[in-house]
Parts: C-alpha cells; sequence; structure tokens
C-alpha cells in the first residue's frame, strides 16, 4: 500500500568523495569477498579511495584451557601474507593507493581494533549464503561483525547485482526504518549519502501482524522521519519518500528493494546488540543474503556526515 508522504528539494553540491576517502576491505579469499573487493576497487578508481585490506586468521578459543586455541602453522600465516600483497600490488599497479594488514584473533573484535586504528569511512565485506552448521557459523560472525564493528558497514551478499562504475553511486535508498526505536545516526547517515548522490530515500517500514498502532500513527510517525529527512535535505535536489509494508519483514523488505530497483538498503544496529528494529538476531545475515544490492548498517552512536 502506498503512502502518499514526499517531499522534494534541490542542491548543485557533490560530496560523494566524504564517504569514500579510506575503504577497509575484510579478505578471507572466497567468492563473496572476491566480490566486496571488486566494488571497493571501482569505488577508488572513481573516487581516488585508500584501500586498506585486511585478513584476520580466524581463531577459535576453546572451552578448555587444556586445549587452547586452534594454532596456525607459520607456513600458512606466510602464505596467506604473500596472498594479501599480491592483491595490494595488483591495484597499486591499477593506480590505486592499497596496503595490507593481517591479524590473528576473532574475526569481529580484531576487525573493530582495526577500525578504531585506521578510521575508515567504510568496511565493506562480503558474506554468502550457507546452510546448516556452516550457516550458523558464517551468519553469527556476519551478525558480529555488525554489532561490533563501529564505522559503516557496507555488506555485499550472493543475491547482490553486479554492481559496476556506473552505478556506484546510489540514486535508489531503501531506508528499512523502526518507528518505536529510531536510529537517528543511521537516519543522519542515509540524509548525507542521499544529499551527497542526489538521490532518492525511501523510508520503509514493515508491518508483520495487527498491533496497538493504527496505519494512522504509523503514518504520523513516518512523516515525522520524513520532515527530519526533509530538513537535513534542505537546500539539495534529494528527494525522500515514505512507504508501508506487509508481510514477513525480511521478504517485504527485499520485496519493495527490488520493485523500486533499490541500489542501497540501510539499516541502524546498536552496539553489542542484534538490529535495532523488529528484526530479531539472525534475521539480519538472512535479509543481508537475500538482498537484490548491498546492505549498509550504521552504528547508532556513529557520527556521519553532514551536508
Amino acid at each position: 500500500m502506498e503512502n502518499s508522504i514526499y517531499t522534494d528539494v534541490s542542491t548543485k553540491r557533490d560530496e560523494s568523495t566524504h564517504f569514500y576517502r579510506k575503504l577497509m576491505v575484510a579478505v578471507d579469499f572466497s567468492k563473496s569477498s572476491t566480490a566486496a573487493l571488486a566494488f571497493a576497487e571501482d569505488v577508488a578508481m572513481v573516487y581516488g579511495s585508500e584501500l586498506v585490506l585486511a585478513h584476520v586468521v580466524s581463531v577459535v578459543v576453546a572451552s578448555s584451557p587444556d586445549i587452547g586455541a586452534i594454532y596456525i602453522k607459520p607456513e600458512v600465516g606466510q602464505a596467506i601474507k604473500e596472498d594479501m600483497d599480491k592483491l595490494a600490488n595488483q591495484l597499486i599497479q591499477r593506480g590505486i593507493k592499497a596496503r595490507t594488514i593481517l591479524e590473528e584473533g576473532l574475526v569481529a573484535d580484531i576487525l573493530e581494533e582495526i577500525v578504531q586504528r585506521e578510521k575508515p569511512d567504510l568496511l565493506v565485506a562480503g558474506t554468502h549464503g550457507a546452510h546448516g552448521l556452516e550457516r550458523l557459523i558464517i551468519g553469527s560472525t556476519a551478525e558480529a561483525i555488525l554489532r561490533k564493528v563501529t564505522c559503516p558497514v557496507l555488506t555485499i551478499g550472493p543475491s547482490c547485482k553486479r554492481i559496476t562504475r556506473k552505478n556506484l553511486a546510489f540514486q535508489t535508498i531503501l531506508y528499512a526504518t523502526v518507528l518505536q526505536h529510531p536510529s537517528e545516526a543511521a537516519l543522519q547517515y542515509a540524509a548525507s549519502l542521499t544529499r551527497a548522490m542526489h538521490a532518492h530515500v525511501e523510508l520503509v517500514h514493515a508491518i508483520e501482524e495487527v498491533h496497538d498502532m493504527s496505519r494512522r500513527e504509523v503514518d504520523i510517525e513516518l512523516q515525522s522521519q520524513v520532515d527530519m529527512l526533509a530538513d537535513a535535505l534542505r537546500g539539495s535536489d534529494g528527494k525522500v519518500s515514505a512507504h508501508r509494508v506487509y508481510g514477513e519483514p525480511v521478504e517485504a523488505i527485499i520485496h519493495r528493494a527490488v520493485k523500486t530497483a533499490a541500489d542501497l538498503i540501510v539499516l541502524g544496529v546498536e552496539r553489542g546488540r542484534p538490529l535495532a528494529s523488529f528484526l530479531p538476531a539472525g534475521i539480519a545475515y538472512r535479509l543481508i543474503c537475500s538482498a537484490p544490492c548491498p546492505v549498509l548498517t550504521v552504528m547508532k552512536e556513529r557520527h556521519v556526515h553532514r551536508g
């Protein structure tokens, strides 16, 4: 059901480079990681970004101190370093400023430590749709990264359409909003990105069941967030609208993303907790894996660029 809320404002400024000055790419040599690196490379070619390639040798700590952690053979670590250096050298030969970081430990924890040191504008990561036990492990790691890494995280899933240099400037941004627990940081980041990209951002609220909030109350809350975005976009040619979707949240959001040909989905997250939304733990991974476009998560307390 369409919501009639719509605001249109105008600009001439291009602030896109604010989001892409330094990109950190999580590299694990998987197919999804290769897709993430390809995206980052295209961004660097267009915006002159610096790329920091980070690989974490995953260490699983055993429950018993007598067993200890998994031991990584020195020759394995050397082989990984050589592969990382090869990737960086290939980028450098193509005119991109690139360097590598290789560390060992728990993936999400180490990535956050690197983020704190490097201060990247964005962490780019890939993930793939796994099954069974592998899905539990990979999904939990992906969720941990979203909840622990304090810089914005752009994740490219297996259903993500091919991204080329022609469509790096996101023109249609879908912001999955939560009325009761909105993320101001994510909202402001979406506004800044919309302003910089001269884009259209659509606030989408998913309603799975009949609840205490009437459609009128939902529309009032949506209008409030639209007004916030409109104020942030004042003087630009960014556009903002709102839409209610019904059904299972992930399916409803994905359906809307496909229908609008969204270039990006934006979500707000809380540090150390599941997605700050109607999405229970574990659903974020399914959303990312099903999304036809990249998914950007923004930490609630994250400071964002303002136009």
